[in-house]
C-alpha cells in the first residue's frame, strides 16, 4: 500500500511538472496588444575577416587597402511576420549611424508589436522623403550624422557610407589616400534598400528581445558585382583617390545592397551585444 503511495505521489509530481512546462510554453504564444524590442547588431568585416581599423585587406583588383574609418547610416526599418504582414518602425525614429571607428554597432527597435518575424528590410542612407522634410525635423540625426562624418553641408546632405583609408597598388609606388563616400546628388538618388530573411525566427515579447546579429562586409563596396578599380579613379598627380559622385558611384550604392547578411538571431531576455 505504501508502495502505491509513492508511485502515485511520484505520478503527480510528474503531471505538475508537464503542466507546468505547458504553462511555460504557451507564453511564447504571440498576445496581441503587447510589445517588445529588437536588437540589431553590425559585426563589420573585410573580405571573409574581422574589420580592424589600421588593419591592411588585399582585395581582387591586388589593391591593398589600409581602411581607417567605416562608418555608415541605416534607415527604414521593416519586420516582416510569418503571417507575411509587414511592421513599419516609425519613421521618425527610424535612422541609426553604424560606426567602427566610434564604437556604434548596436541598434534598438523599442515598443516593437510582439510577433515571429521572418524577414527584415532596412535602406541605406536617408531617402529623399525623409530628406526633402528639411532640417530642423531632422536636427537631432543631423547633429548625430555630422558627429561620425556623415554629413556634408545641408545643402549637399548626407553621407550615407563613409569609407577611408591608404592603399597600395602594383601599378604605381607609395601609399594613397582613398575617400568612397556613398551620397544623393542632384543627378542620382543612391538611397538603397535591402531585405534579408531571418535563419530563424526573431520572437519579440515583452520579455523576449532577438537579437539580430549583421555582418556587414565593406570589401563588397569595391569588389562586389562590379569591380571598382582605386587606382584607376585616382586624381591626376596619382597621389589620392575620391569617389563621390559620377556613375562608379552609382555601382557603388548597387554594390552596398550586397554587403549585409545575417549571421544569426539570438531569442532572449535582456540585450546581449552591450
Amino acid at each position: 500500500m505504501k508502495f502505491q503511495y509513492i508511485k502515485l505521489a511520484a505520478l503527480s509530481a510528474i503531471t505538475f511538472f508537464t503542466l507546468s512546462c505547458s504553462n511555460d510554453d504557451d507564453t511564447n504564444e504571440v498576445i496581441a496588444g503587447t510589445y517588445g524590442e529588437v536588437e540589431l547588431y553590425f559585426d563589420n568585416g573585410m573580405a571573409g575577416d574581422a574589420l580592424i581599423l589600421g588593419n591592411t585587406y588585399t582585395n581582387a583588383n591586388n589593391e591593398s587597402l589600409t581602411v581607417n574609418r567605416l562608418n555608415y547610416i541605416v534607415s527604414n526599418f521593416v519586420l516582416t511576420d510569418a503571417d507575411g504582414n509587414e511592421v513599419v518602425y516609425p519613421k521618425e525614429e527610424s535612422y541609426f549611424v553604424i560606426s567602427e571607428e566610434n564604437g556604434l554597432k548596436t541598434i534598438h527597435l523599442e515598443n516593437f508589436p510582439a510577433g515571429d518575424y521572418k524577414t527584415i528590410k532596412f535602406g541605406i542612407g536617408v531617402d529623399a522623403q525623409r530628406y526633402l522634410q528639411g532640417e530642423t525635423a531632422q536636427q537631432s540625426f543631423w547633429d548625430l550624422a555630422a558627429a561620425n562624418d556623415l554629413t556634408w553641408t545641408w545643402s549637399t546632405g548626407y553621407r550615407f557610407i563613409n569609407f577611408e583609408g591608404t592603399y597600395t597598388t602594383t601599378q604605381s609606388e607609395g601609399d594613397k589616400a582613398f575617400q568612397v563616400h556613398q551620397g544623393s546628388n542632384t543627378a542620382t538618388d543612391n538611397y538603397r534598400e535591402v531585405t534579408l530573411q531571418l535563419p530563424t525566427t526573431a520572437r519579440v515579447r515583452e520579455n523576449e528581445t532577438p537579437s539580430i546579429h549583421f555582418i556587414a562586409d565593406a570589401n563588397v563596396l569595391l569588389d562586389g558585382d562590379t569591380k571598382i578599380s582605386l587606382y584607376d579613379n585616382s586624381n591626376e598627380a596619382g597621389t589620392s583617390t575620391a569617389i563621390m559622385g559620377g556613375e562608379n558611384l552609382i555601382k557603388i550604392a548597387d554594390n552596398s545592397t550586397k554587403m549585409f547578411a545575417i549571421d544569426h538571431v539570438h531569442n532572449a531576455s535582456g540585450h546581449t551585444h552591450e
